[in-house]
């Protein structure tokens, strides 16, 4: 048996709130044409495993494990709403920016583990970013300038909250459930 899986990053509170500030008032005035992403889907993908064999799911949280055991959390700051792409958006995201390069090193030791333990997680590059809404239909161009001049508060906030997710598709959205979570505050001893 095969389950959709990916290894997301968990929002802290005060970053989840100062997004659900936005979403919440848009999800009521702008209903034609977007798909807003429910306030517990909000997360940042690390890598998106695809379908996994159930026969793989333990040695996979294994591999987290370690992976994650004496990994310090990332300090990430949130900096603002983007349409991807520029050109008939798609997507509307929140940028994040980190004040190093932890979480890409992390990233490419996540990815390079996964290779070696056989699987073939997303080759694109970490993008610091957050779904919010899925763009089904070309909004008006007010619109998505009211989007991209929301000011979220930029102060950086700790990361350390890493999820193994099996994913489930659905007409009315994907339904998320966590396979198991680690702890990046949790320590070798």
């Amino acid at each position: 048996m095969t389950l959709r899986t990916f290894i997301a990053l968990e929002l802290p509170e005060n970053h989840k709130a100062a997004i659900l500030h936005y979403l919440d008032t848009w999800r009521k005035l702008y209903r034609n044409g977007i798909n807003w992403v429910s306030p517990e889907n909000l997360h940042l993908t690390l890598a998106f495993l695809g379908d996994t064999n159930s026969n793989d799911l333990p040695q996979l949280q294994e591999l987290l494990f370690r992976l994650t055991l004496n990994q310090p959390g990332f300090n990430l700051s949130l900096s603002g709403f983007e349409l991807f792409p520029a050109r008939e958006p798609r997507l509307l995201w929140v940028k994040l920016a980190s004040t190093d390069q932890g979480i890409f090193t992390f990233s490419k030791e996540l990815n390079r583990a996964l290779k070696e333990a056989g699987l073939s997680p997303d080759a694109k590059p970490l993008k610091l970013h957050v779904t919010a809404g899925r763009i089904k239909l070309q909004q008006p161009s007010w619109l998505e300038q009211e989007f991209m001049q929301s000011a979220l508060p930029n102060e950086a906030a700790e990361y350390n909250t890493i999820t193994f997710y099996q994913s489930v598709l659905r007409p009315v959205g994907p339904v998320y459930t966590p396979l198991r979570q680690f702890d990046l505050r949790h320590k070798a001893y």
